[in-house]
């Protein structure tokens, strides 16, 4: 059994790591076709149920908005975006990466300082690498929109970690 769920551990955060690489090659198509296939391995490695998949929906949409928003603030300009918002392909990492928040990224919420300080590292190194691999452009200081990402990244991880505390307590109970 310990060794299934480290499985489907590696499994969840491997998957997520290819639709990554996939996404910020700039391409909608291979992206969305990436993801489509990441959300199938996620139904049957988990079978979540349609709260999960709601909470996915909403995280991602949140994420995405949010970047688009960061965007258009720091004039980073990504390839085939959907103006205002950012392109497809981003919006689809956001997707993956939240089909990771409750299995293999789990441990993130451990404590506040853990959470706030990867939001704070190494998602703004994440970025980074996905601007120059996507052949994004940005007028702004780039500095000031790593910090801003880094700064939204803490409070949507900070809010899920709440709301995951707050699911384990409610399922509990019941």
């Amino acid at each position: 059994m310990l060794a299934t769920n480290k499985f489907k551990l590696i499994a969840n955060a491997i998957a997520f790591q290819i639709v990554w690489f996939v996404s910020v090659q700039g391409d909608n198509n291979n992206a969305l076709i990436a993801t489509i296939l990441l959300l199938i391995l996620h139904y049957k490695l988990f079978n979540p149920k349609a709260e999960q998949w709601l909470l996915i929906l909403i995280f991602s949409l949140a994420g995405y908005l949010g970047d688009s928003a960061l965007a258009k603030l720091h004039q980073l300009n990504y390839p085939g975006a959907l103006e205002p918002l950012a392109p497809i392909w981003l919006f689809t990492l956001w997707v993956a990466f939240s089909t990771t928040l409750d299995h293999s990224l789990k441990w993130v919420f451990g404590t506040r300082s853990l959470t706030v300080s990867i939001a704070l590292i190494l998602v703004p190194c994440s970025y980074l690498a996905g601007i120059h691999l996507s052949n994004s452009q940005i007028s702004n200081p780039i500095g000031l929109f790593l910090l801003n990402e880094g700064l939204w990244w803490a409070l949507l991880l900070t809010a899920y970690g709440k709301y995951s505390v707050y699911a384990e307590v409610k399922n509990a109970q019941n």
